[in-house]
């Protein structure tokens, strides 16, 4: 069985670890096109693929590859006439990877729907289907299947009741839980509705999480997200700049500072920053780390050659149309 995962561009490498933790038999690579893994795997793994990967958005059922689009239409028309006991609606879900054609997305699934219609006599329903069928197009290859999380994108986490005005996506918020892999203690201080805390606590359930942000609506937010899965967080509101935290050191600091685009740092970006610098130098242990999502590259850069950390690992990222940077930061 072979199956496509997607994921937020940049951690795709994340998404192909935890697909092996999962089912230790399936053989995974990151495909040619940003945010895509394929797999090949045994089908008693689809079912723990699909109910616990974090990494992922979304995941296909890979079907099949044709050069042309109507022997897709004819082979997926096969495999529908198989499931008209069970379904009587569906729709094409089509993607067009790479530019060198002219057809469209949308002339694609439309070709490829009326191709079904007529074979197999189901009707189309764009609203409530009860399969969608999967078509994309890749350097003049199709590629076709099943769509198999049409009924919830995966990222769609249950905790999330309190939504934070620029949430961050919580597959991102898992992969940087990943790349800080903290033993005992974390600290998010711009936690927001607390997506990187909650999503921590599914890395390691163990873990002592703490959870602080300067607005106090936001942090009763994350209590009643984090209420709404039986979890603890330790939240407090504060100024990043004076955090009552003292004596108490973390093995891993995870956050997402103000982009500054729909949330503004309080006193400005670089004092935020600077902030968050000195409170991981004083609060850090002596092996701790730093890991920080920003579009403020060079920002980043500076503070902490000026700081004296050194930087251990850097993730590209591109999501919702923006380049952003997954920082790995250790003080000297």
């Amino acid at each position: 069985m072979k199956i496509l995962v997607t994921t937020v561009p940049g951690i795709e490498n994340i998404a192909v670890q935890e697909i092996g933790e999962l089912c230790p038999e399936a053989h995974s690579y990151v495909a040619s096109s940003s945010g895509r893994v394929t797999a090949e795997l045994p089908e008693n793994c689809l079912a723990q693929i699909i109910t616990r990967i974090h990494s992922a958005e979304n995941v296909y059922l890979l079907l099949g590859e044709a050069d042309r689009l109507e022997e897709v239409g004819e082979e997926l028309a096969l495999h529908a006439k198989e499931l008209i006991a069970w379904h009587r609606y569906f729709s094409v879900r089509a993607e067009r990877i790479t530019k060198d054609i002219e057809t469209t997305s949308l002339e694609i699934a439309s070709k490829i729907g009326r191709i079904i219609q007529e074979k197999t006599g189901l009707e189309v329903s764009l609203d409530f289907p009860d399969i969608i069928l999967y078509v994309e197009y890749e350097a003049g290859r199709y590629r076709y299947g099943v769509y198999l999380t049409h009924a919830g994108n995966l990222r769609d986490r249950p905790y999330r009741r309190y939504i934070h005005r620029s949430a961050l996506n919580p597959v991102l918020a898992y992969a940087m839980c990943r790349i800080a892999s903290p033993r005992e203690k974390l600290w998010d201080p711009f936690c927001g509705s607390g997506t990187i805390p909650l999503e921590c606590l599914s890395v390691d359930p163990g873990l002592k999480a703490l959870c602080s942000d300067v607005n106090s609506d936001f942090i009763r937010g994350a209590l009643e997200n984090s209420r709404s899965i039986n979890k603890t967080l330790l939240l407090f509101t504060c100024d990043i700049g004076h955090a009552p935290v003292r004596n108490f050191t973390v093995d891993a600091i995870v956050t997402n500072p103000p982009f500054g685009i729909r949330e503004k740092a309080v006193g400005g970006l670089k004092r935020s920053y600077e902030a968050l610098f000195r409170l991981a130098r004083h609060n850090l242990e002596e092996d701790g780390k730093l890991v920080v999502l920003t579009t403020h590259r060079r920002l980043v850069e500076e503070i902490s050659r000026n700081m004296g950390f050194d930087t251990t690992g850097t993730w590209r990222i591109y999501e919702g149309g923006l380049t952003s940077f997954i920082y790995k930061l250790q003080p000297k």
